[in-house]
């Protein structure tokens, strides 16, 4: 009998079970099993669209919880500064897209995609941007 498990698996197949799931998801999830785990989730392919939305999900009482919500400050505070280089879309929506922007800055971000945020929210945000024109 062959005593085969998730760790003997190569980077590349690792990778590619971690591109099908949410970043927020690998995030809480994987990098706490080992330092490989964990450096494989901080990996260039995998943080290039990020997803930071507060998708539903279920805890064992039957409650709805966010993982983003839960996880935010320690994904802002930790995470998003380490890999804020290699992130090149992003979407977040109106409970994570201030805690993200403000977490760093993004040099090769070319997509940023805003869902669910109310009209009002996002007036006020952009009401608030001071723009800077050069000459």
């Amino acid at each position: 009998m062959n005593d085969f498990n998730i760790l003997d698996l190569p980077d590349e197949i690792l990778l590619m079970i971690f591109n099908k799931l949410n970043t927020i998801d690998v995030f809480r999830s994987v990098q706490y099993v080992n330092r490989r785990f964990y450096e494989l989730s901080l990996d260039g392919c995998q943080v290039q669209d990020m997803q930071m939305t507060t998708m539903m999900g279920v805890d064992t009482h039957y409650k709805q919880i966010s993982p983003i919500d839960t996880n935010l400050p320690r994904i802002c505070g930790n995470i998003l500064p380490k890999i804020h280089d290699k992130v090149q879309k992003l979407t977040v929506d109106q409970s994570s897209m201030i805690p993200v922007l403000h977490a760093a800055d993004y040099p090769q971000l070319y997509s940023l995609t805003i869902i669910d945020i109310e009209e009002e929210f996002l007036h006020d945000c952009l009401s608030s941007i001071v723009f800077l024109f050069y000459y």
